[in-house]
């Protein structure tokens, strides 16, 4: 999962490193439309950020037909599958020369990209109690920051191949190989769940299906529950945790697609550029695994943990905003504290995850052939859903920088931080609504648990022992 991950976000984040090797030069994505005084291009990016704004367009337009193959069919196949097509597709990259072709070529990668983080998220679930998730979904989520420390010198390296293309192809070529072959080791490592997976006996099998119980959230299933599909469209937590991750996306999806644009604004050159994107994945990488790690040791703290974390990014947007435009330090440190609300976005997904039970039948119901490794269609829709957040917030950020003019891009700076603000209120205000659901519980059953089985097919808002974490 943390390789594929890794990879998703290597080969999302190959446009962005192309620039500097003349990507938007030969494309036409970028024009100078005057000069400060300093004789400083004052540029206008809008076809660039169209380019990354529909790789996110073609990923909100695959997330629920994905999800669907993935409840449908073997999810592991489908990842294998999706990854093998979205190398094929970073391949064809290289073969772009204008921009209608790049945009259809970002939304193709964007279409089968939406396969991976959704099926992660219940994955997730599938194999570890809810005290366990947001460490481990915090793992693979990390790899958005892996991706971008390693990429950058990667991508340098690439670029100095010259020959008789453009030195931004091999980055393209070679990177969409490694992604092709990945997808064969993929199809034959990842296991769907331990209801079928090989690798465990029996013994080992029923144990992990009775972890399961300890979640009060029901086991893997198959037939379609209409009344769950509908609950989760009715739950407050769908919403809750949709806007964070879309607010949290804002500031990221500007990041990754204009970051080392904007460090090469502050007076950076080239190589500065990408090589100073390497601390930003670092810290971005280290910010989640903190805040997945607290999680695991301290009880009901994710919220908390998204706050702080959309508090230190607020800091880097004033920073950015505000600051001295001859203190290239200063503004790097700001964009260096922005990486940090990423944190924030992966705690949602947790939360996303951890706070919904229900699934679509009774496993122990079927016979052991009939017993089917598919996500529950509560916990699949708002897995799907939050990941659409995903896609609108990383369509604004870059949308929001493409209309801001550069080198300074103040109404971008300006945007994300009011993002951030938003998304300190919510998760203040959807702290204290769980928390007092869960009293309320408490009182209802005077503290008693184990009034249903694991074998029953509750939701959430069903299933009184169910306690939400805050």
């Amino acid at each position: 999962m943390m390789i594929t991950y890794t990879l998703q976000s290597y080969d999302k984040g190959i446009m962005s490193a192309a620039t500097q090797f003349g990507f938007n030069t030969d494309l036409g994505l970028t024009t100078v439309i005057g000069h400060e005084k300093n004789g400083t291009a004052i540029t206008n990016n809008k076809k660039y950020s169209n380019a990354s704004m529909i790789f996110y367009i073609g990923y909100l337009c695959g997330t629920y037909p994905m999800m669907y193959l993935s409840q449908r069919y073997s999810t592991s196949r489908v990842l294998s599958l999706a990854t093998f097509l979205w190398g094929a597709v970073v391949l064809s990259t290289a073969g772009c020369y204008n921009y209608a072709g790049i945009m259809v070529n970002r939304f193709f990668l964007g279409f089968l990209e939406s396969a991976v983080a959704p099926a992660f998220t219940v994955l997730v679930t599938f194999w570890w109690t809810r005290e366990e998730q947001a460490l481990r979904t915090g793992l693979w989520y990390s790899c958005v920051g892996v991706a971008t420390t390693i990429s950058p010198l990667i991508n340098y390296g690439l670029g100095q191949i010259h020959g008789s293309v453009a030195s931004w192809k091999p980055l393209f070529l070679i990177l969409g190989a490694v992604t092709v072959v990945w997808s064969i080791v993929l199809f034959f490592a990842l296991p769907d769940s331990p209801l079928t997976t090989k690798r465990l006996n029996n013994k080992e099998r029923a144990l992990a299906i009775r972890r399961l119980q300890r979640n009060n959230a029901g086991t893997i299933s198959h037939t379609f529950n209409k009344a769950q599909f509908f609950e989760a469209f009715r739950d407050y937590k769908l919403y809750s945790c949709t806007l964070l991750i879309l607010l949290t996306g804002v500031p990221s999806g500007a990041i990754g697609t204009f970051g080392t644009i904007v460090i090469n604004g502050f007076g950076f050159n080239h190589f500065d550029s990408l090589a100073l994107t390497c601390p930003i994945g670092a810290i971005t990488a280290l910010a989640i695994l903190i805040c997945g790690y607290a999680t695991r040791k301290l009880k009901n703290v994710r919220y908390f943990a998204i706050i702080i974390a959309a508090l230190i990014s607020i800091a880097g947007t004033i920073i950015c905003w505000v600051g001295p435009r001859n203190d290239r330090g200063l503004l790097f440190a700001g964009i260096f504290l922005m990486a940090v609300q990423v944190a924030a976005g992966g705690l949602a997904v947790s939360l996303a995850a951890s706070n919904v039970a229900g699934h679509t039948s009774k496993y122990f119901a079927k016979p052991a052939d009939e017993r089917i490794t598919n996500p529950g269609i509560e916990k699949a829709t708002i897995s799907a859903t939050t990941f659409v957040g995903y896609c609108v917030g990383n369509v604004i950020g870059p949308e929001i920088f493409g209309i801001s003019p550069g080198p300074e891009y103040h109404a971008g700076f300006v945007g994300s931080c009011v993002c951030l603000c938003c998304v300190v209120v919510i998760a203040a205000v959807t702290y204290f609504m769980l928390r007092r659901e869960n009293a309320k519980r408490d009182r209802q059953t005077g503290g008693r648990i184990g009034l249903h089985t694991i074998d029953e097919d509750l939701s959430d808002m069903q299933n009184e022992d169910f306690r939400y974490v805050l």
